[in-house]
């Protein structure tokens, strides 16, 4: 008989009251305001019109999450909106106030982007919200069915492996229609067994094991020199604590942005060390852990932590993408003709399975865009230049490019959670639908390497999930 951990009682879930609902919105005004505050600090560069309109791209990005803690219907949702709000009051609005956003262009195409992003976003919402009725009688994904506890440990553990044995051995990923798998795969397979956890139904021994696994992936996307693959594991891991047990998971919050605030100027460094070297793809992991350490203890040499910190305007301008969009519309048709459509040109073969069509055309449109507008030296054939979707919408199609597009983006999130928000109690589907759309709220990346293969991604996992169980039928882990 199994001694499960933590089976005195399964958490089945709290119900937010109203007061905790409000409170979670008088943060959040609280918040606001203590960031404006901090970030205040280029007032005096900017005009007061373009002031305004930044503090209301900030304000305006938080509204989805003020309805989502306010609003019974909304609440049941996965929260893609709130987060997508969000994404855009930390990109394109608060670091217009910083003065160590670097602007590549002039105040005209400033106040352009400002009010081009306000635009976009009432759209945004607009598609969203008054679309509800529209997809209110779409019935969440199910394809699994009284699957015990047991069947789905095992299965979770199977997937966890067959992870953990993709990113021991890289060369798996280089399969034709295998590496796009990776991802959503360790978001499942952990999700699985933390939602597993909080239900109480995994013992002690392997909650233990799941724990050290746990530490080892968030180590190993941390070593690979990019900071967001380990934010989008804790920004995953909230979203379920959020919605199995309806109370703010603030220290995960906390713990994700500290992280990324501390460790962000050190990935710098630490790339040097390692993806700019000769022997790069040599480095063992224990060297590769000496080498964070160094690059920390470099990074913050000759002064304390709060005075490189302070000074640091690489964490600024990685966020700054209204600074791009500035950039964009200076130079958008005068310089740089419109794209019509030609960054999208893969979002149309990306549901074909590569290993049915090998010669698949690869998305490199970040790079293209880079060189398109000269961020790029034109030599250069391996860089990513990020391009957020609004920008890549009004590069394509000017101003009607943005109100199309993102009333477009509106009514797809509105059906992406409409299909894809499970019941917590269903935990195959509920993860599932997690793990496949959540990461589409930080659309920093041209859409279709965003957005291009989540078909085909869902229909090869309803599979995999649907032959684990059968096979798993008459052993329990």
């Amino acid at each position: 008989m199994n001694s499960y951990y933590g089976s005195r009682q399964p958490f089945v879930g709290r119900k937010t009251t109203a007061v905790q609902r409000f409170r979670y919105v008088f943060l959040g005004i609280a918040a606001i305001l203590a960031a404006i505050v901090a970030a205040f600090e280029q007032y005096g560069t900017l005009t007061t019109t373009q002031a305004d309109y930044a503090l209301l791209i900030f304000v305006l990005g938080l509204f989805p999450a003020f309805v989502g803690v306010t609003s019974h219907r909304e609440i049941k949702l996965m929260p893609l909106m709130p987060l997508h709000g969000f994404f855009y009051a930390l990109t394109f609005g608060l670091p217009t106030f910083s003065a160590k956003t670097e602007w590549r262009s002039n105040s005209a195409s400033l106040d352009d982007a400002l009010m081009l992003t306000l635009g976009g976003l009432f759209v945004l919402y607009l598609g969203y919200y008054f679309s509800r009725p529209l997809f209110a009688k779409i019935k969440p994904i199910e394809f699994l069915s009284g699957v015990p506890d047991s069947i789905q440990r095992r299965s979770a553990w199977i997937l966890l492996v067959l992870y953990l044995l993709f990113i021991l051995a890289p060369v798996i990923m280089k399969i034709p229609s295998v590496g796009q798998l990776t991802a959503p795969l360790g978001y499942v397979s952990t999700g699985l067994l933390l939602t597993l956890s909080l239900d109480g139904r995994l013992s002690r021994q392997q909650f233990i094991v799941f724990t050290c696994v746990l530490v080892f992936i968030l180590l190993d996307r941390t070593l690979t020199g990019s900071l967001a693959h380990t934010g989008a594991y804790l920004i995953f891991f909230g979203i379920i604590l959020w919605q199995k047990r309806h109370v703010l998971p603030k220290k995960l919050i906390a713990a994700t942005v500290i992280f990324i605030f501390i460790f962000n100027p050190v990935k710098f460094k630490y790339r040097e060390y390692t993806w700019w070297s000769p022997q790069g793809s040599e480095i063992s992991y224990t060297d590769k852990i000496s080498l964070f350490y160094e690059a920390t203890i470099d990074t913050y040499t000759g002064g304390s932590f709060f005075d490189y910190v302070s000074s640091d305007p690489g964490t600024v301008n990685r966020l700054a993408h209204i600074a791009t969009f500035a950039y964009v519309i200076n130079l958008t048709p005068r310089v740089v003709p419109y794209w019509m459509g030609g960054s999208y040109e893969t979002l149309w073969t990306s549901f074909i399975p590569r290993i049915l069509w090998p010669g698949k055309p690869v998305g490199t449109i970040g790079n293209i865009f880079g060189k398109r507008y000269y961020l790029l030296n034109q030599q250069d054939s391996s860089t990513s230049f990020n391009l957020p979707w609004l920008i890549e919408f009004y590069a394509n199609f000017g101003i009607m490019g943005v109100f199309l597009g993102m009333f477009g983006v509106g009514l797809l999130f509105r059906f992406l959670v409409q299909k894809f928000s499970v019941d917590p109690s269903r935990r195959i589907e509920y993860v599932l639908g997690i793990s496949i759309i959540f990461s589409l709220w930080y659309a920093e990346s041209n859409f279709s390497l965003m957005a291009g293969g989540i078909l085909l991604t869902y229909f090869s996992f309803v599979i995999l999930l649907k032959l684990l169980p059968a096979l798993s039928r008459k052993r329990t882990f």
